[in-house]
């Protein structure tokens, strides 16, 4: 029937669910409780939780064996259902946490398989996952700061010895520590499209209203992104403004100050048109951030911000760290590239200077 297809079925879904999710996790409560049997405790919860798997969800993204707590994390003793709603081929389950102080939300995506709505993904809200994270006009405030002739600095002293132009090249190079040899590899990672022509270079991972633009923005439009690989993992990402090459680079530093660093905790760096970005729902974001972690490493991607804007998400070399980001420079002093550099194809000589292989 249509009403088992629509909202009201997507909804029934994730009531079942919670309600058989409360019974398994009261089944397996004792064998936690029981320091006797707290060792095979984990062995009696994924016995449990496999028909919860096998009625309720499609997909591998929801591994629900991998942790157990107290109090649960899902169930009808725990959250409460508030919303359902259907956009195409998905629907959408909101329920709220009865007793969290954080305001913790939990949106049940659902997919058809056959004639039922099965769960494939449950993603954590601390807000309405339909909302947008910055409020229009904060966000115009902001990247009007930014400007097609924002001033250049220089690169710190250890840095000024990388070639970015060297970095792109295909070659074989040595590990000089492990000794370990390396064909590097540019291929194309996707396109560009920004219709504000001002740019963020952030961790997809963090939320967007953490997101600063580029001091220095861009003509809009569409452009096309590479990445170099080595060592099996992403080296470095650029976009193409031109095809002439850069003779200087410089640091792309942000809005708000000179830092040219981006910080990176969720292994992802991404390049986006600031204003699209800042201004995804968090609906949105959740489902391309889930995208990105279940795509093969080591992994690249185009996000769509909303609109006609699309961003590129990349892993970040060896995952969480800090990596720069630079201007490269024509000889007419025009914008050639953008580069985020993760330091895979870097070595360090004795003085501290930074040299790519």
């Amino acid at each position: 029937m249509f009403g088992d297809r629509g909202a009201k079925g997507a909804e029934k879904r994730v009531q079942r669910f919670l309600t058989d999710y409360d019974t398994q996790w009261r089944a397996a409560a004792p064998a936690f409780d029981d320091r006797a049997t707290r060792r095979d405790a984990f062995g009696v919860w994924r016995e449990l939780v496999a028909p919860l798997q096998r009625d309720h969800l499609t997909g591998e993204r929801v591994a629900l064996d991998s942790s157990f707590g107290t109090p649960p994390g899902y169930g009808v003793a725990v959250e409460k259902i508030v919303r359902s709603e259907v956009e195409g081929e998905r629907a959408y389950v909101l329920t709220e946490m009865i007793e969290s102080q954080t305001r913790e939300k939990h949106e049940y995506v659902l997919e058809r398989v056959g004639r039922e709505w099965r769960i494939s993904a449950i993603e954590q809200h601390f807000d309405d996952p339909r909302l947008p994270f910055v409020d229009a006009e904060q966000v115009l405030s902001i990247a009007a700061q930014a400007s097609p002739d924002a001033p250049l600095g220089v690169a710190p002293d250890e840095q000024r010895t990388l070639d970015e132009v060297r970095n792109f090249t295909e070659r074989t190079v040595v590990h000089k520590r492990s000794g370990e040899s390396s064909e590097v590899r540019v291929s194309p990672a996707g396109t560009l499209v920004t219709t504000s022509g001002v740019l963020a270079v952030c961790d997809l991972g963090y939320d967007n209203d953490d997101a600063r633009p580029l001091a220095r923005s861009v003509p809009p439009g569409t452009y096309p992104v590479e990445r170099v690989t080595g060592f099996g993992r992403n080296a470095a990402l650029r976009v193409l403004f031109s095809e002439r090459m850069p003779t200087t680079w410089h640091p792309a530093a942000l809005v708000s100050g000179p830092g040219h660093v981006i910080g990176v905790d969720a292994g992802s760096a991404c390049i986006v048109d600031y204003v699209a970005y800042a201004q995804m729902t968090r609906r949105a974001k959740a489902e391309a951030f889930s995208a990105f972690m279940y795509a093969p490493s080591p992994s690249v991607q185009q996000v769509a911000l909303g609109g006609s804007d699309e961003g590129i998400v990349a892993e970040s070399g060896y995952g969480d760290g800090s990596y720069p980001v630079y201007w490269g420079l024509d000889e007419t002093g025009a914008v050639a590239q953008l580069v985020v550099d993760f330091m895979v194809l870097v070595t360090e000589d004795d003085e501290g200077n930074l040299r790519h292989l």
